[in-house]
């Protein structure tokens, strides 16, 4: 993918807002087109750049969904283990012989889904004029 795809994505890691990401993408656009020189030679990786920026705490889009695969995952393993067996409903016959084996998938669909939605996220663009 492109460097500012890669950097955007990483200064969403490190939290910063959209307007912020926005700015960077800016004075990376400019310098590359000022300089005629790709922005990795001048700003070197995506991600070298973006740790220049400060850590914020901030949750993104992909968190919620990492959250949700979470819960989904948690829910799944209590019913499970505990509501099912009192109804006498064995599990086994459901899902196969590993028991927690979807309660996994779910967790590994939600990292997987939030990480894909935080990257593929449309980049920023600014609001100041050109």
């Amino acid at each position: 993918m492109s460097y500012e795809r890669h950097l955007a994505f990483n200064l969403r890691i490190r939290g910063l807002p959209e307007d912020e990401i926005a700015e960077a993408l800016d004075e990376v656009r400019a310098h590359a087109a000022a300089t005629g020189s790709p922005a990795e030679d001048e700003f070197g990786s995506a991600q070298m750049y973006a740790q220049q920026f400060p850590q914020r705490k901030r949750r993104s889009p992909g968190y919620a969904v990492m959250v949700v695969g979470a819960v989904l995952a948690i829910t799944y393993a209590a019913v499970a283990m505990l509501l099912l067996p009192f109804l006498r409903i064995e599990v086994r016959d459901l899902v196969g012989p590993i028991r927690l084996w979807p309660g996994v998938v779910l967790i590994l669909g939600g990292v997987i889904a939030g990480g894909l939605t935080d990257y593929f996220r449309p980049l920023p663009s600014s609001t100041a004029v050109r």
